[in-house]
């Protein structure tokens, strides 16, 4: 096994001075002992081996390669089985474009309120907001779509309602045991939210009699 760097035109070698170069002629490539010298070679020099790869020259595969971001993020969707989304040019999910009357259906089923705080909103300061993000497997469609502020939306961002709600307790229960000096009422707000916790764990989100319901503090009154 001859383990190399290369883009698959121009190979890391090493030159007379002892620094890595790129050149177009294999037989000048420097040959790794192994494929994680190779791999801690190019974490170490990333401008230089952007786009490279490690190779093995003699079963013409691909050992290992650097993904890109957008790489995971399709990787991650492919296992997750989600391959009905459609991309822009740079790389974001392309989503629909909904009119000022479906958005105004929207807001007034959702009381004009963020769905996530209960923050009463202007229309024209509501962000809609995929009730499960559509990646992961949501649908671009009205019926997983809610009334949010761009706040909430911005923090939510592609969590799942129930992750979305364990984070927000977890936050809340922290900055209580960080800040409180009155331990009696740390102690029943922690009981009151790990309560609720226990009660909301099996449910499942969606909208219920109109409303954004996901079994939780946060649903609308």
């Amino acid at each position: 096994m001859a383990i190399v760097i290369t883009n698959g035109e121009y190979y890391i070698y090493l030159n007379e001075q002892g620094k890595h170069r790129k050149t177009k002629d294999i037989s000048q490539a420097l040959q790794y002992k192994s494929v994680r010298e190779a791999i801690d070679y190019m974490y170490k020099a990333p401008a230089k081996t952007k786009g490279f790869y490690v190779y093995d020259t003699f079963t013409n595969r691909v050992i290992w390669k650097r993904l890109v971001q957008q790489e995971i993020i399709e990787l991650q969707e492919q296992k997750n089985g989600i391959t009905n989304i459609t991309r822009k040019s740079d790389g974001k999910i392309k989503r629909k474009h909904y009119s000022p009357t479906t958005r105004k259906l929207i807001y007034d089923n959702c009381g004009g309120r963020c769905q996530l705080c209960g923050r009463k909103l202007l229309l024209k300061d509501m962000s809609l907001d995929h009730i499960k993000p559509l990646s992961m497997g949501g649908v671009d469609d009205v019926s997983n779509l809610t009334c949010t502020c761009v706040p909430c939306n911005r923090f939510k961002a592609n969590m799942a309602p129930d992750f979305f709600n364990n984070r927000i307790n977890e936050i809340f229960l922290y900055q209580m045991k960080k800040g409180s000096r009155g331990k009696i009422l740390q102690k029943f707000c922690t009981c009151l939210l790990q309560d609720t916790q226990r009660k909301t764990i099996h449910t499942r989100g969606g909208r219920k009699n109109g409303k954004y319901h996901t079994g939780n503090l946060y649903s609308a009154d």
